[in-house]
């Protein structure tokens, strides 16, 4: 495949942005970057086409990216749109794709003004604490995030987090403490469970506290048993490698290894795509198309295929299914309204508008209560 390089620039957030998609003929992936000010913010790599020449071949790659620049566009567009809103679960849902997306100068941007508005909304703390994590900033990550939990204490996710905070400063004693009141409020919180095993070994490289560091192997057995209970993926190389070091007792290539693993594991979940799809349909950003959601469930499908019994792959094709119901129950609309429009008495084209109108309403409840 020949070297092709696309690039357009586009203003949103008072800041004018350039987006590149390029590929050459060395590794033949499809690279899209978003870069402002010399900066780059944001990569996507996509894997080769296949063997498409020519024409075909640069006509794809500037698909590729005229989609990409929509998604970017559409986004930060819907950014302009709430940063004044006065609902604070639309602006934590924004503030989460941003950070999804590795867009952390826009998202902080965007969460310190709704916190001058909402001081008490835990949600908004949250985030901050995780962009400073990403960032590397972990006493500001503490800040939010301890924050966030003098405001919803008995809320599991925050503990988490707070001790991952914890966890980056070295501070094992604290970071043990907040993973095990995530585990005793949701027992099942499998990661919360691993993060206590790291705990564990971060108290013993660290030497913080000479009782825990006593049972270090124990402790720490527990702790991943149960989180590879709740879920299998942690099960991988990194994993066998890290607990295999740890039996040797190096503590720090143990830790360094199972680390890895727990990030690996991550990589399961799509959660952060299909937010962004219920953002950008529900709230009119534009660029959804059925064939985009049909791509999406596509992917999750060939998926569970290998994992059947994988429950949360299952909860987020429904959802995408439901997200599908309410673009095609948008389109019915339209053509329902273009009938009255041609013919103002149509009686049963009123009433479908009326029972479609009604169906809408109850998609945009349903989607905001399973995504919230």
């Amino acid at each position: 495949m020949p070297c092709f390089s696309y690039q357009d620039r586009f203003r949103r957030l008072g800041r004018e942005y350039l987006l590149q998609t390029s590929v050459n003929d060395l590794n033949r992936n499809i690279i899209c970057s978003l870069f402002y000010g010399g900066n780059l913010l944001a990569t996507h790599v996509l894997p080769p086409m296949g063997d498409m020449i020519g024409h075909d071949s640069a006509e794809a790659v500037h698909e590729i990216h005229r989609q990409y620049l929509s998604d970017f566009d559409s986004l930060l567009g819907l950014v302009e749109r709430t940063v004044e809103s006065d609902k604070p679960e639309l602006v934590e849902k924004v503030g989460k794709t941003l950070y999804y997306r590795k867009l952390y100068d826009e998202g902080l941007e965007l969460l310190r003004r709704a916190v001058d508005r909402f001081p008490d909304y835990p949600g908004y703390r949250s985030l901050l604490g995780r962009i400073y994590m990403a960032l590397g900033h972990y006493s500001d990550a503490e800040r939010e995030l301890l924050q966030a939990v003098h405001l919803a204490p008995d809320y599991p996710d925050y503990r988490n987090l707070l001790g991952s905070a914890f966890l980056k400063s070295n501070k094992a004693v604290a970071a043990i403490g907040e993973f095990r009141k995530a585990v005793e409020a949701n027992v099942y919180y499998h990661s919360a469970h691993y993060n206590l095993g790291l705990g564990y070994i971060l108290n013993g490289i660290v030497k913080e506290d000479y009782e825990l560091a006593r049972d270090l192997a124990g402790n720490s057995d527990e702790a991943f048993g149960k989180a590879i209970l709740f879920n299998p993926g942690y099960l991988n190389q990194d994993y066998q490698r890290g607990r295999s070091r740890l039996n040797e007792g190096r503590l720090q290539e143990a830790f360094d290894d199972l680390s890895k693993a727990a990030r690996s594991s991550e990589t399961t979940t799509f959660q952060n795509e299909l937010l962004e799809l219920y953002l950008r349909n529900v709230h009119g950003s534009g660029g959804m198309t059925e064939k985009g959601i049909s791509d999406y469930i596509g992917r999750l499908t060939s998926i569970i295929k290998t994992n059947p019994g994988f429950a949360d792959l299952h909860n987020e094709i429904g959802m995408a299914y439901t997200i599908m119901g309410k673009l095609i129950t948008d389109k019915a609309i339209a053509h329902f309204r273009e009938a009255l429009k041609t013919n103002p008495g149509f009686a049963k084209a009123e009433k479908h508008l009326k029972l479609s109108e009604n169906d809408l309403k109850g998609f945009e409840i349903l989607l905001g209560a399973i995504l919230k």
